[in-house]
């Protein structure tokens, strides 16, 4: 690159955040802003489950091994659907050659733990301002190119007229950690129910985060119910070998949406990214992953370039758009079958639910073509 470009990060998730840190490579100034101070920012009451796809792009920015200490790997997942009662246990066994060496199927991280981490890490580069929009404001900078990761309810979207393609499925998560004894070390859980889905991930021994589907109107009583009454009525839904013994730490809930946002057909230099651009039905843990596969893809298409033109930025959109559009629409697809299929009491599907699930019990190809999807994405061998 022969001048030195100005780029404007407009959201410091941890999208913003390892986008900000992916840029920082080339020759450029990053100016990451949001309306949420550094503190705000970190302490959130979150978890995310990491797959192999995402260990990859973290090792390839050096990021994998300063994060390791605070992870939780699982080595099995359990699928159930209480209204079939069928149940299939996927083990690192199941994994393709070049991934069962990691000895996990995923991981789990505390949002807290991510944000600190990636902070200190941008502390590094010079290059990396990080200021209160209002700052930014006053600096009247001129920006060659803005990324918005500015997350799924994004007023930009509507302020800058781009395309969003909407699902709402009037369900909302509640997500809060139990205590739980009498579960297998190292497990996690995706249970298929009538309202939803109820996953379990684990933290640490014994300590899970619930990530509990249902419709808004439900979630929303559960949020303010007692927690007594809480446990109760979590205690009867969970599988037999657990006994509940508390509810720990906050409380958070958040609407379920899938969609996508594309641009109209313009040439202003600016693109959405991580949940801004998509977002999808929490099933399978797949959001955080996909927002760090946009980020990948951010940086090889800077990255075929040694000089960046005004014809290479303005393309820059279409570019990054053609190539995401796949992986994104597949990972819709999955998500929404299994929404469709499996949360439900339609009669008409419970042979189709029985069948999925013998299928998986009695072919090791099915359970790897389902787990290896689920971990590595469409992508996974495009990632150097």
């Amino acid at each position: 690159m022969k001048n030195r470009l100005n780029f404007k990060i407009d959201g410091s998730g941890p999208t913003g955040l390892l986008l900000s840190i992916a840029l920082s490579k080339f020759h450029c100034d990053i100016f990451l802003t949001d309306l949420l101070t550094k503190d705000r920012l970190i302490d959130k009451d979150k978890t995310y489950a990491i797959t192999h796809s995402t260990r990859k792009i973290l090792s390839k920015f050096r990021l994998w091994e300063k994060l390791e200490p605070y992870l939780y790997g699982f080595d099995t997942l359990s699928i159930s659907d209480s209204v079939t009662s069928s149940v299939t246990n996927l083990s690192i066994s199941d994994l393709d050659d070049d991934i069962r060496s990691a000895e996990n199927i995923g991981w789990v991280v505390k949002h807290s733990d991510l944000m600190n981490v990636f902070f200190k890490e941008i502390d590094n580069y010079e290059n990396i301002i990080f200021m209160t929009p209002q700052k930014l404001l006053r600096k009247k900078l001129l920006f060659d190119y803005q990324f918005f990761s500015t997350g799924a309810n994004s007023l930009d979207k509507k302020l800058l007229n781009f395309f969003d393609l909407k699902k709402t499925y009037n369900q909302s998560c509640l997500t809060f950690k139990v205590s739980l004894r009498g579960n297998f070390e190292k497990r996690a859980y995706e249970i298929f129910r009538k309202e939803g889905p109820l996953a379990l991930l684990p933290l640490e021994k014994n300590l899970y985060q619930v990530i509990w589907t249902s419709s808004t109107l439900k979630s929303i009583q559960r949020l303010n119910s007692d927690k007594n009454f809480l446990m109760d009525n979590l205690s009867t839904i969970l599988p037999d070998e657990f006994k509940l013994d508390q509810i720990i730490g906050e409380f958070n809930i958040f609407p379920v949406s899938l969609s996508l946002n594309l641009p109209v057909l313009n040439f202003k230099k600016l693109v959405f990214v991580g949940d801004a651009f998509h977002t999808f039905h929490p099933v399978g843990g797949q959001g955080l992953n996909t927002c760090w596969r946009d980020v990948n893809t951010i940086f090889d298409l800077f990255n075929e370039n040694i000089d960046i033109t005004k014809m290479h930025l303005i393309l820059f959109k279409f570019k990054y758009i053609s190539s995401r559009i796949l992986d994104i629409i597949f990972t819709i697809f999955i998500t929404d079958s299994l929404i469709s299929i499996f949360a439900n009491r339609n009669l008409f599907l419970f042979p189709i639910r029985k069948f999925s699930f013998l299928l998986l019990n009695h072919f090791l190809f099915i359970r790897k073509i389902v787990l290896n999807q689920m971990t590595k994405s469409l992508i996974y061998s495009r990632i150097k």
